[in-house]
């Protein structure tokens, strides 16, 4: 049995691509109330409205104002809970300096408390592997506050782009490719972490010249690529092959191939 592995784990600490999705009218007049009464220190009134808001449709500009406000309203209200849990909400969002001006020092202070704790959008966890004449390829995601909603991994068919859930198992006949990325989506179809793009994604491909061995044996490859904050490492233990890597950004294989 051929078998090649590969394990990716991305960490995103910025701002990720944001869908563009247009705020729902009954959300953002709920937000634009709750931000005003905030301004005029109506710490009740804007809390009830900026939970209104949550519930529509929002852009990520309109979710960090906020997470933001929502925080310095809970924490006028003695609600340091809540308080912090908005505050991870936007770590989570890659928005860790996006506090209201009028905030306290040490809501300042709490937020890069969570900072330095390591509360940031989600880390990506994939494992894409040819195994038995198919590419099986599933994913995770870790972190994010509370706000993840969707782990998606699009692959890439002969005439579009498909999205599968978490996981895929395919046919991947010798001398054929699957192109793939993993996204992480939060409130709205945000966003929040990716792992490849369509512009970049990640390529699964078997060597046409060779057969599969019945066994596997000593014939087995794995691959390991650790990566965070854009930066790779590529590991590999290879018994009883002969490894090559070749120039640029792909690595070749004697047996099934996953170029990076």
């Amino acid at each position: 049995m051929w078998l090649a592995v590969l394990t990716v784990a991305a960490s995103f600490t910025g701002p990720a691509a944001a869908q563009d999705r247009a705020p729902d009218e009954a959300a953002e007049a709920a937000l634009v109330r709750g931000l005003a009464a905030a301004s005029d220190a109506d710490f009740e009134g804007a809390r009830a409205a900026l939970e209104v808001a949550e519930a529509g449709p929002l852009t990520r500009a309109r979710r960090v104002a906020l997470y933001g406000h929502r925080a310095l309203v809970s924490f006028a209200l003695g609600d340091e809970e809540a308080a912090e849990a908005d505050l991870a909400r936007l770590l989570a969002l890659g928005a860790d300096a996006s506090l209201p001006e009028s905030a306290p020092p040490q809501l300042w202070e709490r937020l890069e408390r969570l900072r330095r704790e390591g509360v940031r959008p989600p880390t990506v966890s994939t494992d894409a592997r040819i195994e038995d004449g198919r590419a099986r390829i599933t994913a995770d995601a870790m972190g994010g506050a509370d706000l993840t909603r969707a782990v998606r991994i699009w692959v890439r068919t002969d005439d579009d782009w498909i999205a599968r859930a978490g996981a895929v198992d395919r046919p991947l006949p010798p001398g054929t490719a699957l192109r793939f990325y993993v996204e992480v989506l939060g409130p709205d179809a945000i966003r929040l972490a990716a792992d490849g793009s369509r512009a970049t994604p990640h390529l699964l491909r078997t060597d046409p010249a060779l057969a599969q061995p019945e066994t596997g044996g000593d014939d087995a490859v794995w691959w390991a690529v650790l990566g965070g904050g854009g930066a790779a490492v590529a590991v590999a233990v290879a018994v009883g092959l002969g490894v090559a890597l070749s120039g640029g950004d792909q690595t070749q294989l004697s047996g099934p191939t996953l170029e990076l």
